[in-house]
């Protein structure tokens, strides 16, 4: 029988720079398909991508928690 792997699991992607900015990270999201919907169909109503809605969210989200020097 396979052994499980230890959590978290230190994907590649999540560890390579970013060609944008030295402080950015690539984020794997796993949703139910239903709220990937709801993201695209939100996205889509803002003319955006479903990335940038997502940055948006995220954004506004810790708005009062951004480091000065953001």
């Amino acid at each position: 029988m396979p052994t499980s792997a230890a959590w978290p699991i230190e994907s590649p992607m999540m560890m390579a720079p970013s060609p944008i900015a030295d402080d950015v990270i690539e984020l794997p999201l796993l949703i139910p398909e239903w709220q990937l919907d709801a993201l695209e169909n939100a996205a889509h109503e803002r003319n955006m991508t479903v990335g940038q809605y997502v940055r948006r969210l995220f954004s506004d989200m810790f708005a009062d928690q951004r480091p000065s020097n953001y």
